[in-house]
């Protein structure tokens, strides 16, 4: 006959590891991400941007991932603080001007579906770089813009902190930014057994054997 007293610790060992699991899965989410604490107009606001589908590959889809919230003034820059509510109805405020080298496109937000508070703007990458996100738009009346760069060491390597409070344009300022995410990497390091090539160096790949065709 099984030992009551055993049943039960195995039962808090096991949920003890489950929680501890979670958290650190909640951790490293939100380490891919960067989370910048502004006051516009009177208001505070936590504004959370990273890439979709983290980590990120040349030539998958990704996008930007945004995520907006009313801070819990005990814990402003944890989103998942008790007092974190959700801000919606910001695809109708924001843009977001995606810039990669000297290239610079602009896309609309989509509220992420049954995902209050959470938007995204799809895209393609295609070039291995540093890639800028630039929120702007006009907030409750304030002209607002902002911009998160990813890390090239990923979201993990770089883990930015920063409390000091800049003013970054009239009524606009940035009381605190933590965390970063990563930029994308070559296709190469998701093949797996064969290694896998991005569009472009199947291009350049094609136009060496060209090339080499014309020279015999």
């Amino acid at each position: 006959m099984l030992n009551p007293n055993l049943i039960v610790t195995t039962t808090i060992a096991t949920v003890a590891i489950l929680l501890l699991s979670s958290s650190c899965i909640l951790q490293n989410v939100a380490f891919a991400h960067q989370r910048q604490l502004f006051t516009i107009g009177d208001k505070d606001y936590l504004f959370v941007v990273g890439s979709l589908g983290e980590p990120l590959y040349i030539d998958q889809k990704s996008g930007v991932d945004f995520s907006a919230f009313w801070p819990d003034p005990s814990d402003p820059v944890d989103s998942r603080a008790n007092g974190s509510k959700p801000i919606e109805g910001l695809e109708n405020m924001l843009k977001v001007e995606v810039v990669a080298g000297d290239k610079n496109k602009t896309f609309d937000f989509e509220p992420a579906f049954m995902n209050p508070g959470h938007y995204e703007a799809p895209f393609f990458p295609t070039v291995e770089t540093t890639y800028n996100y630039t929120l702007f738009g006009v907030i409750n009346g304030t002209n607002f813009r902002a911009t998160w760069t990813c890390s090239p060491a990923g979201g993990e390597g770089t883990l930015i902190s920063n409390n000091s409070t800049v003013e970054i344009s009239p009524n606009v300022t940035r009381k605190s930014m933590m965390g970063s995410f990563g930029c994308p990497q070559p296709l190469s390091e998701a093949g797996f057994p064969e290694p896998m090539m991005s569009n472009q160096e199947i291009v350049k790949k094609l136009a060496e054997i060209g090339n080499v065709t014309k020279v015999q």
